[in-house]
């Protein structure tokens, strides 16, 4: 890449990492917030939830600025919205001052991607490496957070005390980003931006937002209750290996048919959840070696398919409108795919952990295959107009 380009996407792989390793240490704070505030598996779903559903319906309007503005203040937005979200979680006295202060982490979060990949998407030269690398950024992130948080707590820190030290992540990318000036690229007129956005209504697009709505539902219950099985240490070590697969997939998704690749991938994450659900119907759960590595090899897998997942987008939207084009993908993965969260909790109340790993495989293997179609659509779309600009 470029060395500008570098530049840029280290920034934003920063960020990147600060917004996952807030959201994805949730799991690992439930575990300590059920004992204080004894709340249930479905409570403990819907608090999760509290986050997601906003990380993702926030990420539509965010997406709308992103267009029309300059990423600058966006992501300040969202970095010190950051801060005071984890402030707020940390002083939190009850379960609903906790949900509401989740909610507001959800939605100051949900500003990074839509304008931070959308300055990718129109800035870096190699998009899929860029992808790759600034995915790799949000997976150190989402290996670190719950690393740190359940290291700490296992050594007996106060969970408020370690939810407050989450505010300096958040500062120290609000100082990168006041430093480093993201290129503005040229804002478009009204008129040009609605007709780019108008440009989303396409059967390829359409196929996409589906691919991260089932990518999702297998994103938010497989993970929100993975420490529950295999415990905060190897469940950092699943997310962390979710780098490497980062910037792997990042490689392979500069090729000519990125969709092949992520039903290939999507299927074989299918697999590894499908695989826990067997072990557990036949008694060799945890602690049992053979699960712990299944469900490490998921986080692999499922991490992987976040860059190939971004190629798509960048490959069948709009260039001006692909602020909100991602908006209304992570609304699917995060905003809708939080219903996996709530599901998740309520199975596991009823003891139907093998049935939730069934249906999460499901979930996955569907997107895959809706990965394939778009690909498909998007192929003869193009043969015919060509690519969008």
């Amino acid at each position: 890449m470029r060395r500008e380009d570098r530049r840029v996407v280290a920034v934003l792989g920063f960020l990147h990492g600060t917004v996952h390793a807030n959201i994805l240490s949730i799991p690992v704070f439930l575990l300590a917030w059920q004992p204080e505030f004894r709340a249930d598996n479905l409570t403990l779903g819907l608090l999760a939830a509290s986050a997601y559903i906003p990380y993702g319906l926030g990420s539509v309007p965010f997406g709308f600025l992103a267009d029309g503005r300059a990423p600058d203040r966006l992501l300040l937005v969202c970095a010190f919205g950051i801060a005071g979200s984890m402030a707020a979680v940390a002083a939190s006295p009850s379960l609903p001052v906790l949900a509401a202060s989740l909610g507001a982490l959800g939605l100051f979060s949900s500003a990074y991607h839509p304008t931070g990949l959308s300055v990718i998407s129109r800035t870096v030269t190699e998009q899929g490496r860029g992808m790759g690398w600034h995915g790799m950024g949000g997976s150190l992130g989402i290996a670190a957070g719950p690393a740190y948080v359940g290291a700490t707590l296992a050594f007996g820190a106060s969970w408020r005390l370690v939810a407050g030290s989450l505010i300096l992540p958040a500062v120290i990318a609000s100082v990168l980003l006041l430093v480093e000036r993201l290129p503005r690229g040229v804002l478009k007129s009204p008129a040009v931006l609605g007709g780019a956005r108008r440009g989303l209504a396409s059967r390829p697009y359409g196929l996409i937002l589906l691919v991260y709505m089932f990518a999702g539902f297998a994103y938010q219950g497989g993970l929100t209750f993975l420490p529950r099985f295999i415990g905060a240490g190897f469940f950092a070590a699943a997310l962390g290996l979710g780098a490497v697969g980062q910037v792997l997939s990042g490689t392979l998704a500069d090729r000519r048919r990125p969709d092949r690749t992520l039903f290939a991938l999507s299927t074989a994450a299918a697999g590894s959840l499908a695989a826990a659900g067997v072990l557990l119907v036949a008694g060799l759960g945890p602690p049992f070696l053979g699960f712990t590595t299944v469900a490490v090899g998921f986080g692999f897998l499922l991490f992987s398919l976040e860059a190939l997942q971004n190629t798509l987008v960048t490959r069948e939207a709009p260039r001006d409108a692909r602020g909100l084009a991602f908006g209304f993908t992570f609304l699917s993965v995060f905003g809708i795919g939080a219903m996996g969260a709530t599901l998740a909790g309520y199975l596991l109340d009823r003891s139907e952990a093998p049935l939730l790993f069934g249906l999460l495989a499901g979930s996955l293997a569907t997107s895959g295959a809706f990965a394939y179609a778009a690909g498909q659509a998007g192929g003869e779309a193009r043969s015919v107009a060509g690519p969008p600009r």
